[in-house]
């Protein structure tokens, strides 16, 4: 899995596309990496940075709102990947159970009976 700043960049990425459309999100990360020399892809390990530019740049509220909803939609996304990495466990587990049954059975079946 990637690492948590890349996914938190990559959302805010799609965030702001579709606030500001691509030209202008764009432009503001253009700017961004000019004034601050911090890339998209840096912007969710420097978070702060980040916030405090957009915040200048957009306002407060704004920038709030932009990344409360990305966290939000970084969570979803998540928790629908974690979820789908669970229903592959259980299936091995299953299997597991059903290997175990199966050698234990057979396991029986060979013993002989002593008298």
């Amino acid at each position: 899995m990637e690492r948590f700043g890349v996914l938190l960049s990559a959302k805010m990425y799609d965030v702001m596309k579709e606030v500001f459309g691509e030209s202008a999100s764009d432009l503001i990360y253009r700017l961004l990496e000019r004034q601050l020399s911090l890339t998209w892809e840096e912007a969710g390990e420097k978070i702060d940075a980040f916030h405090a530019y957009l915040k200048r740049l957009v306002g407060s509220e704004v920038s709030q709102i932009i990344l409360a909803t990305s966290l939000k939609g970084l969570c979803r996304e998540l928790q629908r990947e974690y979820e789908e990495v669970e229903k592959h466990f259980s299936l091995l587990d299953e299997l597991y159970e059903v290997k175990f049954q199966l050698l234990a059975s057979f396991q029986k079946e060979e013993r002989p009976v002593s008298n």
